[in-house]
């Protein structure tokens, strides 16, 4: 996808030229080198047009790629497919807002700041619906088309530059429809073509999506005769009606289908869940519920008491047609939570509820609870899935499951799960796309094999490969879940390269479930959190802390105990011998013997030895080399 740069020069003349969408986001990042976009803003208002004359910047078409004809008019030549949706007078706070909520829909290509600075421009992405242009009228857009030169190919098909305004105007009107209800501030409503255009902007940090979904417009047209009803004074107008198909008579039944579902259903898709789902209007208190079989046939019974003739089918194309709005569970709920913080600290007052004599347990959590609601928000932008994974430990009946259970408000509880089969590798990556939160219980169940290669892959995941039920291809999903464990035993780290994703935490007492969380200002902060970008992840320092920490919780091998059972940390290097971990391990297996060490690998061996706390390491040309202290005990054993 391109899109059209021009500008005029001091002496008017027009110059023109295209750029991907990818190289005019990357455009837009920064200045120019003598500052042009941004000392235009200081001159917007009643000084910008005088600036304009004296200093020419680039204005940028969107919706399509124009070229010049001889007498240096803009021409489409190609469509793009892409309306911009501008809302203007915004405070600073009220830019990032605007931005984040764009981000909630499929179809937002891009949004970006806009050349005042006090504005947000978005990018939509559309198309035209198939059927969408009138058999009749299929003539005279040909001869109009021939006399205004005005054709343009678009996904392997034709479209005329009046045709391609009128699609903008329709695709602006939805689109506005759309984003005005999860936008708080108004969204422009000044008239729309394919000629729409805006000044050069400047955004540090603008959004993009190139997997942005189109949303599929309509273009009603009806011919409006002026005069001689030549192709020059034919015109295409937009309806609130739908486009007619071929047969009338299948065009009055569907609408009275649709007008009648629409009458007694409200439909949304889920996009989490992956299905349409329904509330009857003629139901008090109805919640939402999927649209399955049973209420399809339900759906279709009534509509055919109603005198209308239809059968499944024909209900079920609609509910299961991008027709039915896009619904975000998630983003909807996180959305609704944003600016009704209090300015108190609820997500470490939720830490405190867990009893412990971990000292960095509550910032752990804080910083672990930004970066599961930064997972939910991340979709297929992510380049890092939240790598950090709370481990509680204590004996049962402290109320552990509970507590992760409770982390999620009932909106969203259906994300949560701790029936999670880690052998099944399908079903896993299932959950981590569909799935908000996941509990690894009786986390001391997981297999040393499994943690130190599939889970410890998983867990650093940013999207999953999956295909659907059904389905005839893998498909790319992102990763949603962020994971939290619970154990009764002490020993469970059984790899220690990868005990840094953990942040153990031994409870010294049950965990305070008496009073539910307050849901609104956990998430509340959270979000204002993260809109000051406060760190979602652990720096190299915090890291290091975790490591140190989760020595005490690590699986111990049979070598590493018998090593203790021999030997022991010099805390002075003077009074210490040094040996390398093969002399180490042939001392020991001397001693009890392979069978009992239970591995023959002496390279195992060594990396266990190099995480044992206090245990002095150096590196010769010979290789490594630890200083050990053999003792007291065993060195009586070995002179008697």
């Amino acid at each position: 996808m391109k899109l059209t740069f021009v500008l005029r020069d001091k002496k008017n003349a027009l110059k023109l030229s295209t750029k991907s969408i990818e190289n005019f986001i990357e455009r837009i990042k920064t200045d120019t080198k003598d500052g042009a976009v941004a000392r235009r803003r200081l001159h917007y208002g009643k000084y910008v047009d005088t600036y304009d004359r004296q200093y020419p910047s680039h204005v940028i078409y969107p919706s399509a790629v124009f070229e010049k004809d001889a007498n240096d008019n803009l021409r489409m030549k190609e469509f793009n497919g892409v309306v911009a949706l501008t809302i203007g007078g915004l405070e600073d706070e009220e830019v990032k807002a605007v931005k984040r909520a764009a981000q909630i829909l499929h179809y937002t290509l891009a949004a970006f700041v806009g050349p005042t600075e006090r504005e947000v421009i978005i990018l939509v992405r559309i198309e035209k619906a198939p059927s969408a242009i009138l058999p009749e009228y299929s003539e005279i857009r040909q001869e109009y088309s021939e006399i205004s030169g005005a054709y343009s190919e678009i996904s392997g098909t034709y479209l005329a530059e009046e045709e391609a305004d009128i699609l903008c105007r329709e695709g602006h009107r939805l689109a506005t429809a759309l984003y005005q209800a999860i936008i708080p501030k108004p969204i422009n409503t000044e008239p729309v073509s394919v000629k729409s255009n805006f000044h050069m902007p400047l955004d540090a940090v603008p959004y993009f999506n190139p997997k942005a979904v189109a949303l599929p417009v309509t273009p009603k047209p009806t011919l409006a005769d002026h005069g001689d009803g030549s192709p020059d004074h034919c015109r295409f107008a937009t309806t609130d009606q739908e486009n007619r198909p071929h047969d009338p008579e299948v065009s009055r039944k569907t609408r009275q289908l649709i007008d009648f579902l629409k009458a007694h259903y409200q439909f949304r898709y889920n996009n989490v869940m992956g299905y349409t789902e329904y509330t009857d209007n003629n139901r008090q208190y109805m919640d939402w519920e999927p649209v399955d079989d049973r209420a399809l046939k339900g759906m279709t019974m009534k509509v055919r008491l109603a005198g209308i003739d239809a059968r499944d089918n024909d209900v079920r194309r609609y509910v299961q047609s991008n027709m039915i709005h896009v619904f975000d569970p998630i983003l909807d709920y996180l959305w609704d939570q944003y600016d009704k913080w209090d300015g108190k600290d609820h997500i470490r007052k939720l830490a405190r509820t867990v009893p412990t004599k971990n000292p960095h347990w509550e910032d752990w959590f804080y910083t672990w609870f930004l970066g599961m609601v930064r997972q939910w928000q991340e979709g297929s932008q992510a380049k890092y899935g939240n790598q950090a994974v709370p481990l509680l430990i204590s004996t049962q009946g402290y109320n552990k499951s509970t507590f992760c259970e409770q982390l999620l408000p009932p909106e969203l509880s259906f994300g949560y799960t701790g029936n999670l089969q880690i052998d099944d590798k399908k079903q896993v990556l299932q959950q981590m796309a569909q799935m908000l939160l996941i509990n690894l219980d009786e986390f001391n169940q997981i297999s040393p094999k499994t943690q130190q290669g599939f889970l410890k892959n998983i867990i650093t995941l940013s999207s999953v490969k999956i295909k659907r039920p059904y389905g005839r291809h893998v498909e790319d999903f992102p990763r949603r879940a962020s994971f939290i464990a619970t154990t009764n035993q002490t020993d469970v780290l059984a790899d220690p390269t990868g005990s840094r994703r953990f942040l153990s935490v031994e409870l010294t007492g049950p965990i305070d479930i008496s009073t539910p969380p307050n849901y609104e200002q956990l998430y509340a902060q959270a979000m204002r959190a993260l809109h000051k970008h406060e760190p979602y992840y652990f720096g190299p320092a915090e890291t290091q802390q975790i490591i140190e920490w989760n020595k005490r919780f690590s699986v111990k091998t049979a070598a590493e105990q018998f090593f203790f059972d021999y030997f022991e940390p010099a805390k002075d290097t003077n009074e210490g011998t040094w040996m390398s971990a093969t002399a180490i391990f042939s001392f020991l297996k001397e001693k009890v013997g392979v069978s009992l060490l239970k591995t023959t690998s002496v390279l195992a061996f060594g990396h266990r030895l190099s995480n044992i706390s206090g245990l002095s390491k150096r590196v010769t040309k010979y290789g490594s080399e630890y200083c050990v202290k053999p003792k007291r005990k065993n060195r009586q054993n070995s002179t008697t």
